[in-house]
Parts: structure tokens; C-alpha cells; sequence
């Protein structure tokens, strides 16, 4: 016999399938959103989902390390401007 959820659980997925949904359309409604879909660039995107993702997945996973790099950098500097300003 298959064990039933409780009604606790299909409630809260509900809920979360609502707001998911909500979200969605907030997104696909946004005017950016729908300029950049009208776009040349947008359209080619629309017919090529495989780039799309590609290309997403390329952004979201470099974000990280050039993050990384730029407080790097910013700590870099600000601690050679600490230096420079306990020396004189």
C-alpha cells in the first residue's frame, strides 16, 4: 500500500508551485525582459535553447572566480593604501 502524504506536505507544494508560477510571470512580464525577447538577439536565443543554456551556465560559473579576483583585487589595493599611509 502506497503511503499518502500528509496534507501538510501537498499544501506547502501548493504554495510553492503558486509563488513559483507567480514568480515566473513577474519575469516574463518585466519590459526588459520582453524588449530583450523582441530583440534579434532574443529571438536567435528563443530558437537555440541549448546556447542559451550554455551560455548561462558559462556566465553563472565564471561569476564566481572573477569575483573572487576582484576582491582580490579591492583587498590588494587597500591594504598597499594602508601600507603606504603607515609608512609616511
Amino acid at each position: 500500500m502506497a503511503k499518502e502524504e500528509p496534507p501538510s506536505i501537498s499544501k506547502d507544494l501548493q504554495e510553492l508551485q503558486r509563488k513559483l508560477s507567480l514568480l515566473i510571470d513577474s519575469v516574463q512580464n518585466n519590459s526588459k525582459v520582453v524588449a530583450l525577447m523582441k530583440s534579434p538577439l532574443g529571438r536567435y536565443l528563443d530558437r537555440h535553447p541549448f546556447l542559451t543554456l550554455t551560455l548561462l551556465v558559462f556566465v553563472a560559473v565564471s561569476a564566481i572566480p572573477i569575483g573572487f579576483f576582484l576582491l582580490l583585487v579591492v583587498l590588494t589595493s587597500l591594504a598597499a593604501f594602508v601600507g603606504v599611509i603607515l609608512l609616511e
